[in-house]
């Protein structure tokens, strides 16, 4: 995993550090120091791969000799606590091959020091890592001073700034990822702290669990299971030096213990992690299984409404295909009921309106379908000379009471009817018209 780490830091006499000294064990070389008179070698030390020192095109040919430019610089400083150079460490990433790594970083330093007018001197090393593999890393010494003519002018404020040194952490995170891309790899590093990282991630993880993306998601996830960790704090050359011959230190200590918190929570995370992933992929599994279950269910169901609707239909028109052939023997019946029950229900609508008993014979009750015809019918006399009728004006007279009555005892209703009957009025008119519908009865037979 590419790792992110540049840091900055002064050289200072205020802590009885020499510029000439600190050149020499950068770059394993041997160096003089002028002013103290004490010779460094370093020439021993292994690990540097590279070294060279880049300056401004303006800068004198002697600048770019590194014993010249640090014995320089000590001579241009009075101070017994004078700041003598700033140093740049960043961490190289690891995924890249030798040459990659030196363009990225020349192309860093030209860009952001070496244009602003500082001399840089560059060392590139590749110790061993805790975790067995390379650990590429480079330090950069660079002048305070700005260059003037053959020398060193007064000291530039500005590259103190903090801002600039923000600047100088985003621009090496920008640069490291457009090298890895273009290298084809797919790992990145960033300049915030994990606390920042971690939260993004967390709102990035929630996001594509929301949008569906579940692969998304679960990269996120191992994400914040990564940056879910302390800062591992720095050891230092001093007390890594001791580290080395067997000594314990309490920086060390303190590394060892936040590496080891750091290990259990990692590996807590991972556990939660796929304790997580079984579980959604038991809810799927589970998910599927319903799923298919109501599909044949569903299929069942819409079979079994198919028989149905087949069975109903079927039933509807079994009748109508009788009828349509006449032998059917439920349209028999049918017409049976209604033949049956017509005549019962026309006598009763019929006894009704006459206001008599339904149990009386027909031969009791008085024919009114002749009488009733309209007198004026233009085809009755031909009927009566058909028949051998011949027309009487008194029957015409009766059956013009006949009509009356009909009438007012529709009018009235059979309540009024019943009054009459039960106080004796219209009893002889009703009997006189008896008694003259029996005389045309006779007549006629």
């Amino acid at each position: 995993m590419a790792i992110y780490h540049l840091s900055a830091k002064v050289i200072s006499r205020a802590g009885g550090r020499s510029s000439v000294a600190a050149a020499a064990y950068r770059t394993a070389g041997r160096l003089r120091d002028d002013r103290q008179g004490l010779e460094h070698d370093y020439s021993r030390k292994g690990g540097v791969v590279h070294s060279e020192i880049m300056a401004p095109s303006s800068s004198p040919d002697w600048m770019r000799d590194r014993d010249q430019l640090w014995n320089a610089v000590e001579a241009v400083e009075k101070r017994r606590d004078a700041q003598l150079a700033r140093e740049i460490e960043v961490a190289l990433p690891r995924e890249l091959d030798r040459g990659e790594r030196l363009e990225l970083l020349r192309g860093f330093v030209q860009r952001e020091f070496v244009d602003r007018g500082m001399i840089a001197d560059v060392a590139v090393h590749e110790a061993r890592a805790r975790d067995g593999q390379s650990q590429p890393h480079a330090h950069v010494m660079l002048t305070m001073r700005e260059l003037t003519g053959d020398g060193f002018g007064k000291k530039d404020r500005s590259w103190n700034a903090p801002d600039l040194l923000v600047g100088w952490r985003e621009a090496w995170a920008r640069d490291a990822n457009t090298a890895l891309e273009r290298a084809g790899r797919s790992e990145r590093i960033d300049h915030r702290s994990l606390d920042v990282q971690r939260a993004e991630a967390e709102q990035e993880v929630e996001r594509a669990r929301g949008n569906g993306q579940e692969e998304l998601a679960l990269e996120r996830e191992k994400k914040v299971v990564e940056l879910s960790r302390e800062p591992e704090p720095k050891i230092g050359p001093s007390a890594n030096a001791q580290e080395k011959r067997g000594i314990v230190t309490e920086r060390g200590d303190a590394f060892r213990a936040v590496h080891d918190r750091n290990a259990q929570r990692q590996d807590l995370g991972w556990r939660q992690l796929e304790l997580r992933l079984e579980l959604v992929e038991r809810g799927r599994a589970f998910i599927a299984t319903a799923r298919e279950r109501l599909d044949q269910l569903w299929e069942r169901a819409e079979a079994a409404m198919s028989r149905i609707k087949e069975r109903v239909m079927g039933e509807v028109e079994r009748p109508q295909a009788a009828v349509e052939r006449g032998d059917g023997r439920d349209g028999a019946d049918d017409r049976d009921v209604v033949q049956r029950d017509a005549p019962d229900d026309m006598e009763a609508r019929r006894a009704a309106v006459l206001g008599r008993d339904v149990g009386r014979s027909e031969a009791q009750a008085p024919d009114f379908g002749r009488e009733r015809l309209a007198p004026d019918d233009p085809d009755r006399d031909r009927r009566d000379a058909i028949l051998g009728r011949q027309r009487d004006p008194g029957q015409e007279r009766d059956a013009a009471a006949v009509e009356r009555d009909i009438a007012a005892r529709d009018g009235e209703g059979r309540d009024q009817g019943l009054r009459d009957d039960i106080l004796g009025r219209g009893r002889d008119s009703a009997s006189e018209r008896g008694q003259g519908r029996d005389r045309d009865r006779d007549r006629e037979r």
